[in-house]
């Protein structure tokens, strides 16, 4: 009982205080008084232990007669604390609806923004389905990425006794004599483990789109830059006079075009017998090595036929194609090999281009047309070899070209015109250009440290996977060595 009489007494003070403060009470001796008063009662009732259920009815009539003598009636108090939570959740609710509007104005701007970011990226977006399209047409044109039940593996005299004892399929042995070793050719069935699948490689085709030549000699019709136009911006004004030998393993070149009248062009053939000569991949990279419509005025190129239109219709070569051209090219002693071509990494045709590269041979390739999602493409991310991509004359990097820290340098490589079959006039792009006239800047004796150097750098400041080191740059070599 006594602590029934703590608790409700208790209540009854909280009560009152709760009461007060709602009603703003300003009078500090009233509530003192008062406080006293009950605090005396209290006191007085805890020790009285026949105090009854009646006493607390008897308090707290006097409390409320207290209260309404002092604040008026208790339903008055009630009354006014209502209002006061009427005005209370009235003003919550204005701010949950103006927080409400705030969001929704939020959420239909970030909408709007989200849209105009899809929209602006919806081209770039198409054009990778369609890169996506392109290259998933280009392999069922290829069926596989390497001839078909065909090995390869390069050997000594001594290696090759070793395997004839052993009992392999081999199909047949080709000296390499520049590259001082042989190329075995095995069948699927009792092949070493060491021989390397045949793979199959494309040539890094540029979109072309066709043009003829305009009468003053400088752009076609359609607009398209020449070599030396493009040259230019990578510090080359005029026709480099240096004596050079270009190195290309491509498809054929037409040697009976106007551009080639004043270039010496050997070739030679290493296509299958089953496969007809292409013209028009060879003859316009060969362009860019020319005098007549080029950026080299005493270059002398030499042109490893491995590119042929199959019986299909594609214009492949196989690793074995490209090393029996690179053997022969070795014993040229080019100053540069432009190869604008691409593939899958092949442990045979890496080795044969790491002696190239052992023997002071350099070596530079496109990085492919493949998009910005594809896997590195080879030789371009073989160790030593220099990778080109291209760049248009806004220094903006080619949609198509392939991205990778294996990428080394940028070069100009849309909208160029170059020589096509049949005395015509195209305006190409691509990687496969690009390559073209790093080659011809990389051909003239600096070191790669000098190129790396002198780049003007694209993009995020210093290296990037999507422009290398930059923009190849001569003119600065020039500058810095006094010449």
């Amino acid at each position: 009982m006594c602590a029934l009489r703590r608790i409700t007494c208790l209540t009854l003070f909280i009560y009152l205080i709760l009461s007060i403060g709602l009603c703003h009470a300003s009078d500090d001796d009233f509530e003192e008084d008062h406080e006293d008063s009950v605090e005396n009662q209290l006191d007085e009732r805890d020790d009285d232990d026949d105090w009854e259920e009646d006493d607390f009815d008897e308090a707290e009539d006097e409390l409320e007669d207290r209260l309404e003598a002092r604040f008026g009636h208790s339903d008055d108090i009630d009354d006014d604390l209502e209002d006061r939570l009427e005005d209370m959740f009235g003003e919550r609710e204005d701010q949950d609806d103006d927080f409400e509007d705030e969001l929704e104005e939020a959420f239909e701007d970030r909408f709007e923004d989200n849209m105009e970011r899809q929209e602006q990226r919806l081209p770039e977006r198409l054009d990778s389905v369609h890169q996506l399209a392109e290259l998933d047409e280009r392999l069922d044109d290829l069926e596989v990425l390497s001839v078909p039940d065909e090995y390869i593996e390069l050997v000594d005299a001594e290696e090759l006794e070793t395997l004839r004892n052993a009992g392999v399929d081999i199909q047949s042995v080709e000296e390499l004599e520049s590259l001082g070793q042989l190329l075995v050719t095995f069948g699927d069935e009792d092949r070493p483990p060491s021989a390397e699948l045949n793979h199959l490689y494309t040539l890094d085709g540029p979109v072309e789109k066709a043009g003829k030549a305009a009468s003053d000699g400088t752009k076609n019709s359609d607009g398209g830059l020449l070599p030396l136009e493009a040259a230019s911006y990578m510090g080359i004004d005029r026709p480099s006079p240096v004596a050079l030998r270009i190195g290309m393993m491509d498809s054929s070149i037409d040697q009976l075009h106007e551009c080639f009248t004043d270039t010496p062009v050997e070739q030679r053939m290493f296509i299958p017998p089953d496969s007809r000569p292409d013209y028009r991949h060879g003859t316009a990279i060969a362009t860019v090595f020319s005098r007549s419509c080029g950026i080299l005025e005493q270059s002398e190129v030499y042109n490893a036929v491995v590119f042929g239109r199959s019986a299909r219709g594609a214009v492949v070569a196989s690793a074995a194609d490209l090393i029996r051209g690179l053997d022969w090219l070795l014993g040229v002693r080019p100053d540069v090999i432009n190869l604008s071509l691409s593939g899958p990494p092949n442990r045979m045709l890496s080795a044969a281009i790491e002696q190239m590269l052992l023997r002071g041979i350099r070596i530079v390739a496109s990085v492919g047309n493949d998009g910005a999602a594809a896997f590195p493409r080879y030789p371009a991310a073989q160790p030593g070899v220099i990778a080109v991509t291209a760049v248009d004359t806004d220094m903006a990097v080619y949609t198509r070209a392939v991205r990778g820290q294996h990428v080394q340098f940028s070069a100009l490589g849309v909208g160029l015109r170059l020589a096509a079959p049949d005395q015509r006039f195209a305006i190409k792009d691509g990687t496969s250009v690009a390559s073209a006239l790093a080659s011809a800047v990389l051909a003239q004796g600096h070191s790669v440290q000098q190129y790396e150097d002198s780049a003007i750098d694209l993009g995020e400041p210093g290296f990037d996977d999507t422009f290398g080191f930059g923009l190849l740059n001569i003119d600065k070599i020039m500058t810095s060595s006094g010449e």
